[in-house]
């Protein structure tokens, strides 16, 4: 799932490197905070992951806006959520637009309506035999 946000930087918080225990890779993360603009402003904590931390560039007081990809994870018997940056632009850039979708391929159309004044137990021309 994933869902869009638009504010301010307002934390970006410490580096944390590691290595996998599983694979042996290596990995970072980065933590910010966005706070949404208006009357009642809400904050969003979000991951940031390997090389994407040096291509979103984010800085405090820069105004973005954020795709993230939501999750959830047990550890330990608790479960967290998982808010990941998957896409950042510029809240000036206008948003995208979602290209409209298709017609479902394999959608069962209804029957078409019997002509005005016909029979509708009646063939239509292109279904007589």
């Amino acid at each position: 799932m994933q869902i869009e946000i638009e504010g301010t930087i307002t934390k970006v918080l410490e580096l944390r490197e590691g290595q996998s225990a599983r694979t042996g890779n290596t990995w970072q993360r980065q933590d910010y905070v966005i706070e949404t603009p208006g009357q009642y402003p809400r904050r969003c904590l979000f991951t940031v992951a390997d090389g994407n931390i040096a291509m979103f560039n984010l800085q405090e007081g820069k105004r973005v806006r954020v795709t993230l990809s939501i999750d959830a994870h047990e550890y330990q018997e608790r479960w967290f959520n998982d808010f990941r940056a998957v896409a950042v632009a510029d809240a000036a850039a206008p948003a995208q637009q979602a290209a409209p979708a298709a017609d479902p391929i394999g959608v069962t159309l209804p029957p078409p309506a019997a002509p005005e004044g016909g029979n509708p137990d009646q063939a239509l021309p292109w279904e007589q035999q």
